[in-house]
């Protein structure tokens, strides 16, 4: 890992940056009142990883968090990213590949039988780097909103 940078589990007090990235991601404004009940959720959650990329010079500048579930037609614990973001003036130096991995390692630790990853058909610069980093295209997602 570069020496300017660092991964630790996200805390409670990582809030308001969590809620920049996830502005950035989402190009809309998060309510910080919702953003910490989730939150809350993550932490007490077994199966919840929320790690936080952490630079010497900036502080948190990516995160990614991976909720975990037995499921049994995959006959085993399914793992499937939620949120991944660096934030953009950091892109390009592999610090999502440090997440992916630091991630990947923490899954295969509890035993599981698959990572997944869902992105928005608009964010084909992500496809890329989900292909890149080692994900398949395996299935289609469809959605019902309310």
């Amino acid at each position: 890992m570069p020496n300017n940078v660092s991964i630790r589990d996200a805390n409670a007090t990582d809030s308001e940056a969590l809620i920049l990235l996830l502005n950035e991601l989402e190009n809309n404004q998060a309510d910080p009142s919702i953003i910490n009940q989730i939150l809350a959720s993550y932490f007490a959650d077994p199966l919840t990883l929320l790690r936080v990329l952490v630079s010497s010079a900036d502080g948190i500048i990516g995160f990614v968090s991976c909720k975990g579930q037995y499921l049994l037609h995959h006959q085993g614990l399914v793992c499937e990213i939620q949120e991944l973001i660096v934030t953009s003036s950091q892109q390009g130096k592999s610090y999502g590949r440090l997440l992916i991995e630091d991630i990947k390692l923490q899954v295969l630790a509890w035993g599981a039988v698959s990572l997944e990853v869902t992105s928005n058909k608009r964010r084909k610069e992500a496809h890329a780097f989900y292909e890149a980093v080692g994900f398949r295209n395996s299935h289609e997602k469809f959605t019902i909103y309310f």
